[in-house]
């Protein structure tokens, strides 16, 4: 039984580091769905939600378990303004210019961090940090946990907000087809305006959660850009509970190829999934549903 509370310890870490997984892919997700736009700035709106609750804490000293509040609404506005200051006026057909856009939106973002806050890695440092709950042999880092409720309860509200309001009915009304949708009343600019700020808002509001557990550097959403991505596909693009889901998993993959391969190998092990996942069915896990 020595391998039983090594292997449950994983499971744990890998649920706490997926909620936070999730709550990035389903706003990217939710971008896809409504817009059909792959956001290569996903990763660098996480990166300035993770800037702006550190700066909020080292400068304002709120603690960033309000500070992401702020970064989320920070993000909304900014994924508002760069909807309707550039993607708007690009054709949804000319995809390829949709990606330079959005990573060109990307590689300013870091070099602007990168120019005003330098390169140096940043930790927080504040008294929860080192705080720990045991059950047993098990031990769950507190940071870790609060930063995992607040970041299912954020995934549910999203979802709640997608599903069963009438802004959810719109933007979905868009996604299946935006030619009608206007015949209905509804306004698709201002739809998918709140949509993508509502996305953007998710990866900052994750990148405030994920501050107090992770280095801070202007590259760190790089890494969360591509496991997004890796994430939408899995789920299905455009579908969130499916991004949600495949966050999850994805979180206790890495976790368990962490206890027994290392670290190293947790990358490796996300792009086999996915490429398994593509070759027995390529529409995803919930391939047949939309945002």
């Amino acid at each position: 039984m020595d391998w039983l509370y090594p292997f449950l310890q994983a499971v744990l870490n890998g649920i706490l580091t997926g909620a936070l997984y999730a709550l990035i892919a389903m706003g990217m997700a939710l971008i896809f769905g409504v817009m059909r736009i792959v956001n290569f700035a996903h990763g660098a709106f996480l990166m300035l939600g993770m800037y702006a609750t550190w700066v909020i804490f080292e400068y304002g000293h709120v603690n960033p378990y309000f500070g992401f509040l702020a970064a989320g609404a920070l993000l909304f506005a900014i994924g508002m303004a760069v909807y309707a200051g550039l993607v708007r006026h690009v054709p949804v057909q000319a995809e390829f210019m949709i990606i330079l856009l959005t990573l060109g939106v990307s590689l300013i973002s870091v070099d602007t961090v990168l120019l005003v806050f330098g390169a140096d890695y940043h930790q927080l440092n504040f008294a929860l940090l080192g705080k720990n709950f045991r059950m047993g042999q098990i031990s769950l880092n507190a940071p870790w946990l609060i930063s995992f409720a607040i970041a299912l309860l954020a995934a549910f509200a999203l979802y709640f907000f997608v599903m069963r309001t009438m802004f959810g009915r719109a933007a979905r009304a868009i996604a299946q087809n935006p030619y009608s949708a206007p015949l209905m009343g509804i306004n698709i600019h201002r739809v998918q305006a709140v949509t993508f700020g509502i996305g953007a808002a998710a990866a900052g509001i994750a990148g405030g959660l994920l501050l107090p557990v992770f280095y801070l550097y202007p590259d760190v959403g790089h890494l969360f850009n591509l496991k997004s991505f890796l994430m939408v596909v899995m789920g299905g693009m455009g579908s969130i509970e499916g991004a949600a889901a495949a966050g999850l998993v994805l979180g206790v993959v890495e976790s368990l190829t962490s206890l027994y391969w290392g670290n190293e190998w947790a990358l490796v092990v996300d792009f086999v999934l996915f490429i398994l996942v593509l070759s027995f069915k390529p529409s995803g896990i919930f391939g047949s549903q939309r945002a």
